[in-house]
């Protein structure tokens, strides 16, 4: 698993013109899944996720986490997390899960955000999504599973 994490002061998610999710001051995550993933990274990717130390506390410090500041998470699948671009200009996507596989590991995760206690909405799995979001900070966060 693979993800980028954005301090955001508030995100809002939209698929087929709708707006599907929206989140305020809080996490906008967004996830790719490999071929080769099992629980035991998934659950370590996600306490990480949901303990990061990433807001402000009253001295400036990068030293809060999201339940720190009551802050709510926008989780969005992005396959394109797992492009191989080593090999001319066009990226592959080999390495990404399978749409099957990635949306059961998605629901999965959605699952496992939730019983860490943190206010999670879903991204459109599988569909355009147009996202707008304000980046606070800015602070992004990149995570891979397989460094844990």
């Amino acid at each position: 698993m693979r993800v980028v994490c954005q301090v955001v002061k508030n995100a809002k998610l939209y698929s087929d013109g709708i707006i599907v999710s929206q989140i305020g001051q809080g996490l906008l995550v967004y996830a790719g899944f490999s071929e080769n993933e099992n629980n035991d990274k998934l659950v370590k990717t996600i306490k990480k996720i949901c303990g990061l130390r990433v807001f402000a506390d009253s001295n400036g410090k990068l030293n809060l986490s999201l339940s720190d500041i009551g802050g709510q998470m926008l989780f969005v699948s992005n396959f394109t997390l797992y492009a191989d671009c080593s090999s001319g200009f066009r990226p592959s996507f080999m390495k990404s899960a399978k749409f099957d596989l990635a949306s059961r590991l998605y629901d999965h995760c959605l699952d496992l955000i939730s019983g860490f206690g943190i206010d999670v909405s879903p991204g459109a799995f599988g569909k355009e999504m147009i996202i707008e979001s304000t980046a606070d900070g800015p602070i992004n966060i990149i995570i891979d599973s397989e460094d844990l």
